[in-house]
């Protein structure tokens, strides 16, 4: 039998658990920022993609659906992006 007190063990894998959320969260963090940095950035380029789209009118369903894409690209790069600090 062993001598060591069970509630010790929770405290360790308490300990060790917290400390992998926090090493995940410092992961997350790091991924994200260049990811709406990049987002951020679409969103600014993308209404020149479709301006040209509007000023040359959209004539046929394929152009339709690359303008209504490219409008649902930028509200996504809109979203993701707006929390991109210089």
């Amino acid at each position: 039998m062993s001598t060591t007190n069970p509630s010790n063990w929770i405290d360790e894998e308490t300990t060790t658990v917290r400390a992998a959320a926090r090493a995940t969260a410092r992961l997350g963090s790091t991924a994200v920022r260049p990811v709406r940095a990049l987002a951020f950035w679409l969103a600014v380029v993308l209404p020149f993609a479709y301006l040209s789209l509007l000023v040359g009118g959209i004539g046929t369903e394929s152009e339709l659906f690359t303008f209504a894409g490219l409008v649902a690209a930028n509200a996504v790069a809109l979203l993701v992006g707006h929390d991109h600090h210089r």
